[in-house]
């Protein structure tokens, strides 16, 4: 563990950023790996799957970090993360291609319904709408977008 934490620091480092995340991060790979010690595969290499796990945990960070809306993000849509050290050109791809295609159908969504997603910055002041009334447009627009996705792309 303690050949591991520096080489999982720095490799934390690069992808997440901040040194307290990256801190964060390699120390929750490092439990993990504690964790399922006995699952390793002792004919593979240990680094690579130390390296795997640390991905793993990035992505599960910055997914909650963006889940929080702690991660910047121009109309909610368009955050695009980093390219992880496991994805292969094809995914990232098919990512971006998934990325497009839901902006243009988020488009075509009214004002409303991508404020009640949460897409675009709430216009309306907080007391004007109930919670359970905002609930409720937020259901309608997922209605709406999930049905304009199944007319466009099956």
């Amino acid at each position: 563990m303690n050949e591991l934490w520096p080489v999982l620091l720095a490799f934390a480092s690069r992808l997440v950023g901040e040194r307290a995340d990256a801190e964060d991060v390699a120390q929750e790979t490092l439990i993990k790996i504690a964790a399922r010690i006995a699952d390793y595969d002792r004919s593979r290499d240990g680094l690579t799957w130390a390296y795997a796990i640390a991905a793993y945990e990035i992505r599960t960070w910055r997914r909650k970090r963006y889940r929080r809306r702690e991660l910047p993000s121009s109309e909610g849509v368009e955050h695009v993360a980093a390219p992880t050290p496991t994805a292969s050109v094809e995914e990232d791809y098919m990512e971006e291609q998934l990325r497009q295609v839901l902006a243009e159908a988020l488009g075509t969504l009214s004002a409303s319904d991508r404020e009640a997603l949460g897409i675009t910055e709430r216009t309306t002041i907080s007391g004007e709408i109930s919670d359970a009334a905002m609930r409720k447009r937020r259901q309608r627009a997922v209605s709406k977008l999930r049905s304009l996705w199944s007319q466009l792309y099956g």
